[in-house]
């Protein structure tokens, strides 16, 4: 504006030929440079002056929970440059405008603050940007913009389901991977010796015997004590985002993988993990065992969902390509043969996708083509974990089959549909008949040969079913 203003009077100098005018224009041109000296002499003194420090209130956050953020800033006390300082919380982040997001100083002022809301939906680790600041004069003639600040990182966790339930027939059990496998690994080797127990020991190594004995902690040590490994399947197709969001069958699942992997990090045991979706694995981990392996592995479960979801679905769509997936290759050849001796333009349209059918064998059954993968490659002292649902139970069965005969030992966890329903139990007695075919199922599994098959699910809602049918019997 006062290189506009300087111009002015000199475009009038020359039309009305009044030189004096130029001496205006030199007036204006002198103002305008010591003016800018001066803005720029203050900035110079703000930017190295000015603190802002974004504050999250908390270090870790659930997905899509309100966090809020305070944002304090000191900047200098004699100044004559106005100051607005705007927070840039994750790129991620949703919820608050940048108005809501910025603290401003006055001329006559020294320090300033805000504060405001966001929600993170991914989880992760999320890193704040650090501030815009900008200056500007009390004419409003010149301004300066620039970046400072701290950049704080806040740890985002999917939101876990509430009273999870783990167990058989309604009842909660034991169920570390560990447990079969600690046994057969002990029972039937030497013992190398019995010695003080010392920091670093594993507790599961304690003789209590000889503690009682000795008085002291004892630790009995056994010779060629081979390496305990677990993989992980868990299936992540629509068919397990049934129930609230939140507390959907692949949460529930998720709890069960964190459990393990924790447990596993605990007795330094090798992990892997396969991930899968409807087009087969969409995460996969080698057998290790090292702190970032384990811390990998739990990142990874909490950023998946399930395929198609949005935090919490009916799975109406799971379950209908779950019905298509279960037509077997018999099926298939049959209508291909009635289909042989039709010239129709309609049996000529249906040809390719019965043809496709029979071909695409390990498309239409990713989990049972992972887990035969997974354990062809790694069966020797390896405990197999699946975690899925029961709506495609032609080939759970079939991959705890493949995993009795393949691995030492396989843990089978499903989530069944019944418990995650979204509608309300209104037909409870629909509800516990569907949880009894349920049942019939996941004894079957539990029935071949190193195996233990359990539900995972909401206890509140399964002792909901189970004291209905209680109370209908007396």
């Amino acid at each position: 504006m006062v290189v506009s203003f300087g111009l002015s009077f000199s475009v009038l100098a020359v039309l009305l030929d009044r030189p004096a005018l130029v001496f205006g224009t030199v007036g204006v041109a002198c103002w305008s440079l010591v003016r800018s000296v001066s803005f720029a002499s203050e900035l110079r003194r703000q930017v190295e002056e000015t603190t802002v420090i974004q504050t999250p209130a908390r270090d870790s956050v659930r997905t899509n929970t309100p966090l809020s953020v305070s944002v304090d800033v000191e900047g200098l006390r004699d100044t004559r440059l106005d100051l607005s300082v705007e927070s840039r919380p994750p790129l991620s982040s949703r919820g608050a405008s940048a108005a809501a997001r910025t603290a401003t100083l006055g001329a006559d002022e020294a320090t300033a603050a805000t504060t405001y809301s966001v929600t993170i939906p991914t989880a992760g680790t999320a890193s704040f940007r650090p501030p815009v600041l900008e200056s500007t004069d009390e004419l409003g003639l010149f301004t300066g913009r620039w970046v400072g600040g701290d950049e704080p990182t806040v740890t985002v966790t999917q939101r876990t389901p509430r009273n999870v339930h783990v167990g058989r027939g309604g009842q909660m059990a034991q169920t570390r991977y560990g447990n079969q496998q600690a046994e057969r690994n002990t029972s039937g080797q030497a013992t190398a010796e019995i010695r003080e127990y010392t920091t670093g020991d594993s507790l599961r190594h304690v003789d209590w015997n000889a503690t009682a004995r000795f008085n002291y902690p004892h630790v009995r040590e056994y010779e060629n004590e081979a390496d305990r490994k677990v993989v992980i399947f868990i299936d992540r197709r629509p068919s397990v985002g049934n129930g609230r969001p939140g507390e959907t069958q692949f949460a529930y699942l998720r709890e069960v993988a964190l459990a393990l992997v924790e447990e596993a990090n605990e007795r330094s045991d090798s992990v892997a993990l396969y991930a899968v979706g409807r087009d087969g694995i969409t995460a996969r981990y080698p057998f290790r065992s090292t702190p970032t392996h384990y811390a990998a592995i739990r990142e990874t479960l909490y950023s998946l969902d399930p395929e198609g979801s949005q935090g919490g679905v009916g799975g109406e769509r799971g379950e209908e390509r779950a019905a298509t997936e279960r037509m077997s290759g018999s099926v298939a050849s049959r209508r291909r043969r009635t289909l042989r001796g039709d010239d129709s333009a309609f049996a000529a349209r249906l040809r390719p996708f019965l043809t496709n059918a029979t071909g695409a064998g390990a498309n239409a059954t990713p989990l049972r083509s992972t887990v035969e993968r997974g354990l062809t490659r790694h069966a020797e002292n390896v405990s197999a974990v699946v975690l899925t649902s029961d709506a495609h139970r032609h080939e759970v069965r079939d991959c705890v089959r493949h995993a009795s005969q393949q691995a030492t030992w396989a843990n089978a966890f499903l989530a069944p549909r019944v418990l995650f329903d979204p509608t309300d139990l209104t037909d409870l007695d629909e509800t516990y008949g569907r949880y009894v075919s349920f049942e019939r199922f996941r004894r079957k599994l539990g029935g071949y040969p190193r195996v233990s098959a359990f539900e995972v699910g909401p206890g509140d809602r399964l002792e909901t079913v189970l004291s209905s049918a209680r109370e209908a019997r007396v």
